[in-house]
């Protein structure tokens, strides 16, 4: 259990990784605002991982050349997308990640505090994108609401 907990910290190394090369580097910077937000959303996750990971004895570095490189490959491979094909892009993309980690958290059966805060991420992340997929113009609420639950 402990290392698919670890797996998601280094998941979230990942994201900010990813995230952070699209907010540097997309071409619509109307949506910069998102890229922060998302950005946010992966450093408090990462921030609560790590600190429940570490609580139970399994230390976590603060960086990861493997997740960097594939964090900055496969932003590279859509930062050229329009908002709405990325967005479409993101979509099926995240899902199974969304499914496997909210399994996960139903089906813990200890550290149940950090397998619901991974669901939380996913679910977020994934409703975020399916709000945008819809022009739903609140979709950052959904970010925000995460990020006040554990903050």
């Amino acid at each position: 259990m402990i290392a698919q907990l670890y797996n998601a910290y280094l998941g979230e190394l990942y994201g900010i990784v990813f995230f952070k090369t699209f907010a540097e580097k997309y071409s619509d910077d109307s949506h910069n605002n998102k890229w922060q937000t998302l950005i946010k959303v992966e450093e408090l996750t990462a921030k609560c991982l790590k600190d429940g990971l570490e609580a139970l004895g399994h230390p976590c570095p603060g960086y990861d050349q493997e997740m960097e490189n594939k964090g900055l490959a496969d932003a590279n491979k859509w930062l050229a997308l329009p908002w709405q094909e990325l967005v479409d892009t993101m979509v099926p993309w995240v899902a199974p990640y969304q499914q496997r980690y909210q399994q996960q958290a139903d089906e813990a059966t200890e550290h149940r505090y950090l397998f619901t805060l991974v669901a939380d991420h996913e679910n977020a992340i994934y409703d975020y994108l399916l709000a945008e997929q819809r022009g739903d113009n609140s979709s950052l609420d959904i970010l925000t609401t995460f990020m006040n639950k554990y903050a």
